[in-house]
């Protein structure tokens, strides 16, 4: 995959105004040197969404949140970073460059962008004859109105197409549009021969069938589902299945897409939860009865990578599978998936051999209505799949216990284990302590430790403003740094970075910026994504960033925190070396070793004013 180029990232966020790209959005007001309005990550009545003008950098206090312009677009538009930068280019038409040696990105943005032409022009062509007033038009109009039981007016919100059975059309329509061989080849639409240079021989993949197009999460077109139809010819070498997708290209990649992600997306927050079906017109039938969530894998199962792109959205999955046994066995598949990822997933039951299409075509909008009265679980759906048998046998509890400790072994907190374990003991009424114990024996099996409880340190940062805020002289010196870039260096030089918290997220933070500086690679706090590793510490850096420095005399402020983490130092390992020196054993040996290192520690208390900036450094 083509890497954008650093020097091309600070050239767009010098040149695009955050005002310009936030406006649009959120209502902004004056208010002093910044603007303000309301927070499009939160409800709320008063505003607390500031922009920065000076600084091209927001703060959201309601939610958190703060960043440069990309991190408001991956955050509002639930995007990776490398798709937000190309959205902020896109919008602002900007030319975006590549590393050297990354894949040949100039040719493969052109050829990506042929082949996403081709596609709409293929969507165009599709839905033309869908539409047709000959035989075939009406045939396929009454296909989709009297046996699928769809308005036409659906058809044309969608683009529902249908592909001629003589497919040499479409070959001369891309031939005339002067798309290049290689990009016509790759497309996914054609058959051919590898030494085929002649478009206009080329073998359309769809022949006879309805199409319904697939979009990114953008709108776009990338590639089709074709369904089968009683005028599919015979002769196809897809005749056999009812439904076949285009194949992958450089566009398309089946597990990494949703059908219907961008119709879902636009109201997913006031829903709250995505309704997962198994196929695209289950999901256009769910939008026809006003649930507009509906969304479905390219294929029978999810994959992790959709789901973790469901989670930008939401943590609460709703599935409405068919209810025969592949429905169940791809539900069942889903579970661990859901645990690993961290998603809540609820199961809406379908009766044997029914489906979304049908439940929604009997019942209307009633229909999911009924079923959430009977909603359950990940976990007891997991249960009721794998022991149909209300009154099982002890070793077929045991088995199903068993596949359960799979599916929790993917929890990544001890906190949700326990709590799957709790509902699993529950439904199976068995002892929770037993499956518990049974449970971390099973842990031991698979050669993975018990995790531990979350970190006496991870509650330590309090969010900015909030009553009752940690402040740490690691905290303090970050602030320092990030509002006197000028003094990095010369703090870098002086202190050990063995006296911060590495534990506490303003502690790796000031680690990493303090070695950065020692090595002359850190240019500025404007300059430091590639130091942070995670949203919540670009989230904490931001909000730095966002404040003014509150202190009158940073010099001697960073002399105050740079002798509190040597005190701070000190204390942590005399209290170790005590510890040490009170289990041993009496007589000991290395008794007189330890002793005489904590004298000399605590003596070194006295040495702190060795570590200073003089009060004539020069700051900006």
């Amino acid at each position: 995959m083509p890497i954008i180029a650093r020097s091309c990232i600070e050239d767009i966020k010098n040149r695009v105004d955050l005002y310009d790209l936030v406006s649009p959005v959120v209502a902004l007001k004056r208010s002093g040197r910044n603007y303000v309005g309301l927070s499009p990550f939160s409800n709320e009545k008063t505003p607390s969404f500031y922009v920065l003008p000076e600084k091209n950098i927001f703060k959201c206090f309601s939610s958190g949140h703060a960043g440069d312009l990309f991190r408001f677009v991956q955050l509002h538009e639930k995007l990776p970073f490398v798709e937000a930068v190309e959205a902020v280019a896109n919008r602002f038409s900007l030319t975006l460059e590549y590393e050297d040696g990354s894949s040949a990105p100039r040719e493969t943005r052109s050829r990506r962008k042929e082949i996403l032409e081709i596609h709409e022009y293929a969507t165009d062509f599709f839905h033309r004859k869908f539409l047709s007033s000959n035989s075939i038009g009406n045939a396929v109009q009454s296909y989709w109105v009297a046996k699928r039981q769809f308005p036409i007016e659906i058809a044309k919100e969608h683009k529902i197409g249908f592909s001629p059975i003589d497919g040499t059309e479409l070959n001369q329509l891309v031939c005339k549009k002067g798309f290049s061989l290689e990009a016509i080849k790759q497309c996914g639409l054609f058959y051919f021969r590898e030494d085929e240079s002649e478009p206009a021989r080329f073998r359309p993949r769809f022949r006879g069938r309805l199409m319904i197009p697939i979009r990114d999460y953008q709108g776009q077109v990338i590639a089709f589902t074709a369904r089968e139809l009683e005028m599919t010819p015979n002769e196809s070498s897809s005749r056999r299945a009812k439904y076949i997708n285009s194949p992958e290209t450089l566009v398309f990649n089946k597990s990494r897409v949703l059908f219907g992600l961008d119709h879902a997306r636009h109201y997913i927050d006031n829903v709250g939860n995505f309704l997962l079906v198994e196929g695209q017109l289950d999901a256009i039938r769910a939008w026809q009865f006003g649930y507009h969530t509906a969304v479905a894998p390219q294929g029978t199962s999810i994959t992790e990578d959709q789901l973790l792109i469901l989670k930008r959205y939401t943590n609460s999955i709703d599935c409405l599978l068919d209810g025969d046994e592949a429905g169940r066995k791809a539900g069942l598949r889903a579970v661990p998936m859901a645990f690993k990822t961290g998603l809540e997933f609820k199961f809406l039951t379908l009766p044997q051999d029914s489906d979304p299409d049908l439940l929604f075509r009997q019942e209307g909008v009633s229909a999911i209505e009924s079923l959430n009265r009977r909603k359950e679980s990940a976990l007891a759906f997991a249960i009721r799949t794998l022991l149909p048998d209300k009154t099982p046998s002890p070793p077929e509890v045991a088995r199903t216990l068993s596949g359960l400790f799979e599916m929790i072994n993917n929890c990544e907190l001890t906190v949700a284990q326990d709590g799957y374990l709790a509902e699993a003991a529950t439904l199976l009424k068995i002892d929770f302590d037993s499956a518990r114990h049974d449970f971390h024996r099973f842990q031991f099996r698979k050669g993975r430790k018990t995790r531990n409880s979350v970190s006496p340190h991870s509650g330590e940062t309090l969010e900015e403003n909030s009553p009752g805020m940690l402040t740490t002289a690691d905290y303090e010196l970050l602030l320092v740094v990030f509002h006197h870039k000028e003094l990095a260096d010369s703090i870098s030089e002086v202190i050990d970075l063995e006296w911060i918290d590495e534990s506490t997220l303003h502690g790796k933070i000031l680690i990493r910026v303090l070695a950065a500086a020692y090595e002359g690679t850190w240019d500025g706090p404007l300059n430091s994504d590639d130091l942070l590793e995670n949203d919540e510490e670009r989230d904490c850096i931001y909000t730095i960033m966002a404040r003014e420095s509150p202190f009158d005399d940073p010099v001697a402020k960073t002399n105050d925190c740079m002798h509190s983490l040597f005190q701070r130092y000190i204390n942590m390992q005399s209290k170790e070396i005590e510890a040490q020196i009170s289990a041993l054993p009496s007589p000991s040996k290395d008794y007189p070793n330890l002793q005489r290192r904590l004298i000399e520690l605590r003596r070194s208390r006295d040495q702190v004013s060795k570590f200073h900036l003089p009060a004539s450094t020069q700051i900006d």
